[in-house]
């Protein structure tokens, strides 16, 4: 076959890759694995293209989104800000460009993707998205890859946390401080994590045959402003300590707690989730769950490697978490 009917487009399906993963490949660039780039020289070869004639200097950068719906990137939650900053250096040092994209909540129903998505080479989802985002992007059949996003649907690939065993984590640490009578800040209607450490929670009280009232569950986010409140009604009967969806719910609901005269810890211990730098600089110092951030972008980065170089069976990847402790969950002796 002529050289001249042959183009990067072609070889790439063959191969089952990006284009631009095929133009890196042949330049000899870096990002593409020693293997692929031997793979594609070979059948560029052997269908008479000449990618001698490729200029090496011109540097092809992939362009990747971060796609996150709002309410996971407010201003104040720290969390997915982080996740987006290591994985935009890691992208930036392999020769790749990531934007960050945010999704309003009405275009996340609805399906509705970025103009841009289409001529992406791969999206990185950030948090949990509603099913037509994940239906949308599959029909595009760009490589994805969720970040702290169990996509159980097996569409795409993606590195997330055990939710259920992060609530079974909070609350058997809580009891072995001591602690009996335990509350969630947070819903299972905001998130499927949510629901999932509630779930996780209530294993270790029927475990332990714990007491339990209803209203130790309640949440102080307000899902249409997208806010935290420090103003909710304190069941009669309080419990002893408190677990937070994350570390923004439990220090809210601990500066509520303070500012309605109750001390933390002495009247209550609360304990959050993520252990961003708000958990280590409020007062007093929160303990957290340490949720590695880095380690989620590093981890995903190579999930779409490995999907750009035609490797593409789905996976799941699980992240360990780890108690950080502070002043917020002191030993309570047992009464």
């Amino acid at each position: 076959m002529a050289n001249n009917t042959i183009t990067l487009a072609q070889i790439a399906e063959r191969l089952g890759v990006s284009k631009i993963t095929v133009s890196r490949a042949l330049k000899g660039q870096p990002g593409v694995s020693d293997s692929l780039r031997k793979e594609a020289r070979r059948l560029a070869s052997e269908l008479g293209y000449q990618y001698e004639r490729l200029r090496s200097s011109q540097d092809e950068k992939g362009r990747f989104i971060f796609l996150v719906p709002k309410h996971f990137y407010l201003a104040l939650d720290v969390f997915y800000h982080e996740i987006y900053y290591y994985l935009y250096s890691l992208c930036q040092a392999k020769g790749m460009e990531l934007s960050v994209r945010i999704l309003e909540k009405d275009a996340e129903e609805r399906g509705i993707l970025p103009e841009d998505a289409a001529s992406a080479e791969g999206i990185f989802i950030g948090g949990e998205a509603a099913e037509p985002v994940l239906h949308g992007i599959a029909a595009l059949r760009v490589p994805c890859v969720g970040i702290d996003f169990n996509i159980t649907s097996g569409l795409f690939s993606c590195v997330c946390i055990d939710n259920f065993m992060i609530g079974v984590i909070a609350a058997e640490y809580l009891y072995k401080q001591g602690y009996r009578k335990i509350g969630f800040i947070g819903s299972h209607e905001r998130t499927s994590s949510a629901s999932d450490r509630i779930h996780g929670l209530m294993r270790v009280i029927g475990q332990k045959k714990l007491y339990f009232r209803d209203d130790w569950l309640f949440d102080n986010y307000d899902e249409q402003t997208g806010r935290y409140t420090i103003n909710v009604p304190l069941p009669p009967e309080m419990p002893e300590a408190y677990i937070g969806y994350n570390d923004n719910t439990a220090y809210y609901f601990m500066e509520f707690l303070k500012s309605a005269g109750y001390r933390v810890p002495e009247d209550a211990a609360v304990i959050g989730i993520d252990n961003t730098s708000l958990a280590a600089s409020c007062h007093p110092p929160m303990t957290s769950i340490e949720i590695n951030r880095y380690r989620f972008a590093e981890e995903a980065l190579r999930l779409m490697t490995e999907q750009l170089e035609g490797k593409n069976a789905v996976q799941r990847v699980y992240l360990n978490p780890a108690i950080v402790e502070r002043d917020s969950t002191p030993v309570r002796l047992c009464v």
